[in-house]
């Protein structure tokens, strides 16, 4: 039978092999715990620990710690949540942590805007974060603090923004672009590799255009332009010219033409741009309006005409026309036109030219009124000159003008008092000179 001190030894040797197997469990069990804590600390996501209802801070890893606190030196570990971000006030943080903690059911936000304190100066910052609120159970299955898995979007968020508003903005210039009456091509290595719809309507070759360069478009009188075209968008130059296109029913059509160069962000060229425009319906309308203009300018010529050598007649058989102004070759032939018209109009026998009001006389004037007066006359009209002053008659007399027949009266009293004395005669009546 063994002895006390044999079961001692032995129970002994016992104890001491099972602490030991207990300190090799506990340290296994620790370094597990610390590699566990080390990979939640290297988690690229952002990762918090709450402990109870007041969320105070047990964990924190370093991403976490990186895009909420940024530089600024607030302490977070051992304090809770409202007191190390008071800023996340009003904005439902808070809530959405008690809500969690009471309830246990896990609340997911994404891409949720949040406004953070990160340089310490006051001053938010906007940042976009997609997370999961987990609550934390116990041994026990109590809850005792919250899990926060979260990652910061900001980037991305901003990013797929920045590609919306230039997927809109794409959207927009390219629906301006098709729907565009002018035609719109974009030329890369000297090959159109867009062209709108009214540019492939305007030119022959239609869908075809796409893949050629607008030398095999241009009619060959427009080649050379187009080389002016083509040197200054080497140069980075914009342009702009006329130039012809043939048209898919054989005829063709003047543009205006309207190169710029597209440059990238980087401010080299990525392509060269073209507005043409079609310069037919234009030209037309310019040409209808001059037609229109040289119409309303021969009317007024014509008023003005009638106007300035009217013919008014005064009793039957008797008219008259008053002179005024200067009389060139134009107008002379203009008064011959417009006495003769209007004589045979009237059936005049007697026309009486009043020229009080003409400015100036000379052998040109007295001749055209010679001449006048012989047509009238063959007509069967006889002509009466009016308003001969001393200065006419003085230059009359020095430039030696023979009046010929031309009756001549003072005034256009005493023209008019001889046209009714001469009516009173009768029409058989020979007819007498003028004294």
């Amino acid at each position: 039978m063994a002895s006390f001190d044999d079961q001692l030894q032995t129970e002994n040797t016992r104890l001491k092999a099972r602490v030991a197997a207990l300190e090799h469990a506990l340290a296994a069990m620790t370094r597990e715990r610390d590699e566990l804590h080390g990979a939640i600390l290297q988690m690229p996501a952002l990762m918090v620990l709450f402990r109870g209802k007041d969320h105070i801070f047990t964990l924190a890893n370093q991403n976490w710690l990186n895009s909420v606190i940024g530089t600024s030196d607030r302490v977070v570990l051992g304090r809770g949540v409202r007191e190390v971000l008071p800023e996340l006030a009003n904005q439902g943080i808070f809530e959405l942590l008690d809500g969690v903690y009471r309830t246990g059911e896990t609340f997911v936000g994404e891409c949720m805007p949040l406004y953070f304190d990160r340089t310490g100066t006051g001053q938010l910052e906007r940042r976009y974060f997609t997370f999961h609120y987990i609550a934390h159970h116990g041994v026990d299955g109590e809850i005792i603090g919250i899990i926060v898995h979260a990652a910061d979007v900001t980037s991305e968020f901003l990013a797929r923004e920045q590609v919306q508003k230039l997927n809109t903005k794409l959207t927009t210039f390219f629906a301006l672009a098709e729907n565009a009456p002018d035609g719109i091509t974009v030329t890369t290595d000297e090959k159109i590799t867009y062209a709108n719809p009214a540019f492939r309507s305007m030119v022959a070759e239609g869908e075809a255009c796409v893949g050629k360069s607008h030398a095999e478009l241009v009619a060959e009188e427009s080649r050379a332009v187009l080389q002016e075209a083509e040197a200054a968008s080497s140069l980075g130059e914009a342009w702009r010219g006329m130039l012809t296109y043939p048209r898919s029913d054989g005829s063709s059509f003047v543009g205006q033409a309207s190169s710029f160069i597209v440059r990238d962000e980087a401010g080299g060229v990525r392509a060269t741009g073209t507005i043409l425009r079609d310069l037919t319906e234009q030209h037309s309308s310019e040409e209808e309006r001059d037609a229109l203009r040289e119409q309303v300018l021969a009317a007024h010529q014509r008023a003005i005409r009638e106007l300035s050598s009217p013919l008014i007649p005064l009793a039957d058989g008797l008219v008259v026309m008053p002179l005024l102004g200067t009389i060139d070759s134009s107008r002379a032939k203009q008064i011959m036109e417009t006495l003769l018209e209007g004589v045979a109009a009237q059936r005049a026998r007697i026309a009486i030219l009043d020229v009080t009001g003409i400015k100036h006389v000379d052998t040109a004037v007295a001749n055209a009124l010679v001449k006048t007066a012989q047509a009238a006359n063959l007509l069967g009209t006889e002509v009466v000159l009016t308003g001969i002053g001393p200065d006419i008659a003085r230059i009359l007399v020095e430039l030696g003008v023979d009046l010929g027949t031309l009756k001549t009266r003072g005034t256009l009293q005493s023209a008019v008092a001889y046209a009714f004395g001469k009516r009173t005669e009768g029409a058989a009546a020979p007819v007498p000179r003028a004294r």
